[in-house]
């Protein structure tokens, strides 16, 4: 704890100097200014410095979704989001629905953010809070190790989910859509200003019912999100938000083995679980965020949040095939979890004019505090399926002999003291950051006694960059960055023995902005290390952290709008990841991660003829081949292609009385596509079949 204490005062001292700094030069009458947009408060923030300083001028990649592309696409989770960003493996467990699931740059992503703050999931556990594609603005996806502003997290990058916030402007809009598997859905996206007051509100409602690939599973969802803005001037402004979503039907994870799916007896909606099996799941939330600018140039923001999440699962998989490829056995179990959050970021700004230097500063402390409750129980007999002649209907509670197998509470807090500074000198722009964590946890077995395993780990980590920008619009940016992540004790890894994961990320590039065509290029090469990776010895729970993981490659994206009513998206991104120490699998490729894929994206708006008001988009999502087991013993899957579509038609274009009125359908893997994703051979999942969806919207 001698290195810990140190840290903190090591960083307190930096706060201090910085601040002291400030004073300083406010007191030598040197300009102060409260943000990059003088005294008005920034109406967005860019998720990698938690400022107004543009994503143009930071040395990082930055990807950006925005809520056009995610509506348009019709995506219905963050996974079907995330399709068309680089370096992002999406759907690592195929049409699984209760869970967002994926990789960035070859890394595992636990944890997600939605405006700034880390979404509850208990990580050893099924329970993770889910945001509805109908809340989201846009999403930014922040490449490397981001622990300097966020704490712990997964060595590929983050995402941050930026929700619809209220607006000034009235506007209300009805939409209803239907689709293929029953597909019955509507929504209700109302904003504006509340009589002639400073407040403006939002509320959001959604209902969506339909069957779910895999048969007897159904998808379900009801939410309802109100919000609302007060900005009596300027400088101040008090968000509050809500949410309140009770999904009764997702579908569980339903892996299959390898040999089975390359049969001839296997279908694109096989499930090895029964009428018994089911997911539910339900979440609220209540927060609010606070931000004022001082006169003298000082900025304030506070951010905080209360999340609870309830998930009750019966499920049945397969443990991998009998006497014959079609004949499966199983093993039954259920799980009851709940967890509850409280997440709050402080942070304090003033941008300092120094001559021709300009610093602007960040100081903050964060604070997030989970508790979660795990009672499992698993079957002593279930009864096998044949796949041939599938029954789904063999499973009875009552004669599946469940037992209590786990009933564990698992509790932390982490407290994030961080500082930064961004410097801009011409067209130079460097950026230097500083954190301390203090991370605390307990887990009681109350199988055991009520048994407690306590957990103490801190880490330091540290972001330093450079990006300069020429006047032509390229931008040439190199970067270190590090990160960290939590591990709570498993099997034989005690208490004792358990310390954080770190990792390292160097990565340089080039950013080219051409505004005369709305146009911006990012180029990147990038190496990431992660040391204190737990493996696991040959035996039962024996674990280590022993492993490393070195992954190194390269991403492409290009976004461009040439005219008013064309867009353009192409990305490509090449990821090599290796275990370069690891008790079982050294030199060995992790599975679920392409080494290439590409994605390329376009949509035309007709604005004459006579097809003006119809909008038509399209995509294609290249996957490469991956490996099937951790051994590389397996051979590889994957080199896929899927295609897109979506298309939309303004109806005021053709009767005026009709303004406001929209068609719209979208459709996904058109060509009906089969792609499968393994962790190992007895562990694969099939993947999205083809989709459609035919909706209409009315705006007024």
């Amino acid at each position: 704890m001698i290195t810990s204490r140190f840290a903190l005062c090591a960083l307190a001292g930096a706060v201090t100097l910085a601040l002291q700094g400030a004073a300083f030069a406010e007191e030598s009458t040197i300009v102060v200014t409260g943000s990059a947009q003088g005294d008005v408060l920034p109406v967005w923030t860019n998720s990698a410095t938690k400022s107004a300083v543009a994503e143009s001028k930071t040395p990082q990649v930055i990807n950006t979704l925005s809520a056009q592309e995610i509506e348009q696409r019709h995506a219905n989770s963050v996974n079907e989001i995330l399709r068309y960003a680089p370096g992002v493996s999406t759907e690592v467990r195929g049409n699984t629905s209760y869970m967002s699931e994926y990789k960035i740059r070859g890394f595992t992503v636990d944890q997600e953010f939605y405006n700034g703050l880390q979404l509850p999931y208990n990580v050893t556990g099924n329970t993770k809070a889910r945001i509805d594609p109908l809340l989201i603005e846009s999403v930014d996806i922040l490449k490397g190790p981001s622990s300097v502003l966020y704490g712990g997290g997964s060595p590929g990058g983050l995402v941050n989910i930026q929700g619809k916030m209220p607006q000034k402007e009235a506007k209300t809009e009805l939409g209803l859509t239907t689709g293929n598997r029953n597909l019955k859905e509507g929504y209700l996206d109302s904003t504006g200003q509340i009589a002639d007051s400073d407040w403006n509100y939002r509320l959001l409602g959604k209902a969506t019912e339909n069957d779910d690939q895999p048969h007897t599973t159904r998808y379900e969802n009801y939410l309802v999100a109100p919000s609302v803005t007060w900005q009596p001037d300027s400088n101040t402004r008090l968000t509050i938000d809500a949410l309140a979503q009770n999904t009764p039907s997702l579908s569980p994870s339903n892996p299959l083995p390898l040999a089975y799916l390359r049969s001839e007896y296997a279908g694109r909606r096989d499930y090895a679980g029964d009428e018994w099996s089911g997911f539910k799941q339900r979440q609220w939330m209540l927060g609010y965020h606070f931000e004022h600018a001082f006169d003298s140039g000082w900025g304030f923001s506070q951010k905080v949040r209360y999340f609870d999440v309830d998930t009750h699962q019966r499920s049945a998989y397969s443990t991998g095939q009998g006497s014959e490829v079609y004949e499966l056995n199983r093993f039954a179990y259920t799980t009851d979890e709940d967890l509850q959050s409280f997440n709050m970021d402080n942070q304090v700004t003033k941008t300092v004019t120094l001559g021709e230097w300009q610093h602007h500063l960040l100081a903050g402390f964060d604070y997030q505090k989970l508790n979660s409750h795990f009672h499992y129980r698993y079957a002593s007999a279930t009864p096998g399926i044949d796949m041939r002649d599938p029954d789904y209907s063999q499973i009875h509670e009552s004669e599946l002999g469940l037992y209590t197998a786990q009933k564990n509470r698992l509790s932390y807090q982490q407290n994030g003291y961080y500082v930064q500074d961004q410097v801009v000198f011409g067209g130079l722009n460097l950026l230097g950051s500083l954190r301390y964590d203090d991370y605390r946890s307990v887990t009681t077995n109350y199988l055991q006694n009520g048994d407690k395993a306590w957990v103490s780990q801190d880490r330091v980590t540290k972001r330093l960059g450079a990006l300069y920008a020429f006047d032509n619009g390229i931008s040439p940016f190199i970067s270190y960055s590090e990160g960290f992540a939590p591990v709570s004790p498993q099997g034989t890894l005690t208490a004792q023995d358990v310390k954080p994961t770190t990792s390292k990320q160097v990565e340089g590039g080039v950013k080219y902005l051409m505004e005369d065509f709305a146009t911006t290029l990012t180029a990147s090469v990038f190496n990431i290390r992660q040391k204190n990776v737990v493996t696991t010895d040959p035996g039962f729970l024996n674990y280590r952290q022993t492993g490393e993981v070195e992954s190194e490659g390269a991403e492409l994206s290009a976004t461009s709008r040439p005219t008013d009513n064309l867009t353009l998206v192409a990305n490509y991104a090449y990821t090599h990841a290796i275990n370069t120490e690891d008790d079982k699998y050294k030199g060995k490729r992790p599975t679920q991660v392409p080494e290439n894929a590409f994605n390329l994206w376009g949509d035309y708006t007709f604005d004459s003829t006579p097809l003006k008001g119809v909008n038509i988009g399209a995509g294609a999502r290249y996957t490469g081949p991956m490996e099937i087991s951790p051994a590389n013993d397996a051979g590889k899957l994957g080199g896929t292609t899927q295609y897109d579509l979506a298309a939309s038609y303004r109806m005021g274009e053709l009767l005026p009385s009709l303004a406001g009125l929209t068609l719209k359908m979208s459709a996904q893997n058109i060509t009906n596509k089969e792609t499968l994703t393994c962790y190992d051979a007895s562990n694969c999942w099939i993947g999205r079949d083809r989709t459609w969806q035919l909706g209409a919207s009315y705006s007024f």
